[in-house]
């Protein structure tokens, strides 16, 4: 009996070593890689169960991800829409629940928005400023925000500061019109005619024969004519 069943264990170890065998040779691999294969199978099995798990814990971590997008999206509009005695409040509710969501970034400058809107100009202008390091130039989102933060450092009656920052929008295509201008503005404010004058004929110089700077061309040499007119 005992010679029996010392047999059917080494017919067995052979049968699953067949099996092995006939898995690896139908994938037609040289002899090296099957010999590397049986010297490594735990850690090759250690491998793949951790890939298994790296890739099931990408999928949840995509699927919870959409999840909190739509979520914050809703949480947004519903913000946006409320009245004006609860919208503050909302729209802080989103930044605390979504902090690191675009919804979230977007309730961060509708806060910086009201405060605006209140003329709360002080409050503004730190709000903006805390928003900019957190939105990539690259962002649709940054020249907005830097506007604001100039419109709010100037509401503010901070004309140097506010004059900076207009300097840099100056640069971002799109916003040259807006950001001298508003320069110009400044300078008149402060009764500095002959500067408003020099950065309004800058701003012409820069246009150069653009067509699409027509109208603005002729806003700016009127305003250099008054200007002039009452130096």
């Amino acid at each position: 009996m005992a010679s029996e069943s010392a047999f059917n264990k080494r017919l067995t170890e052979e049968t699953k070593m067949d099996k092995v065998e006939g898995l690896l040779e139908h994938f037609n691999l040289p002899p090296k890689a099957i010999d590397f294969i049986r010297a490594n199978q735990r850690i090759i099995q250690i491998a793949i169960a951790i890939l298994v798990v790296a890739v099931v814990f990408w999928s949840l971590y995509g699927s919870y991800r959409e999840k909190i997008q739509e979520e914050s999206s809703s949480a947004l509009a519903a913000a946006l829409q409320s009245g004006p005695e609860t919208k503050a409040d909302e729209l802080r509710a989103v930044v605390d629940n979504y902090g690191n969501s675009s919804s979230a970034l977007w309730a961060r400058v509708e806060l910086a928005h009201l405060d605006m809107k209140n003329g709360n100009f002080g409050d503004a202008s730190k709000k903006y400023e805390a928003l900019l390091p957190d939105v990539k130039s690259s962002n649709p989102l940054y020249p907005l925000v830097l506007f604001s933060l100039a419109q709010s450092l100037e509401g503010d009656k901070k004309f140097q500061e506010a004059f900076s920052k207009y300097d840099l929008l100056k640069d971002i295509k799109g916003y040259e019109n807006i950001a001298y201008v508003s320069m110009g503005r400044l300078e008149e404010a402060q009764g500095n005619l002959a500067k408003a004058i020099s950065i309004y004929n800058n701003f012409i110089l820069s246009m150069g024969d653009d067509p699409s700077f027509s109208q603005a061309r002729s806003e700016i040499n009127a305003k250099v004519a008054r200007l002039k007119a009452r130096q």
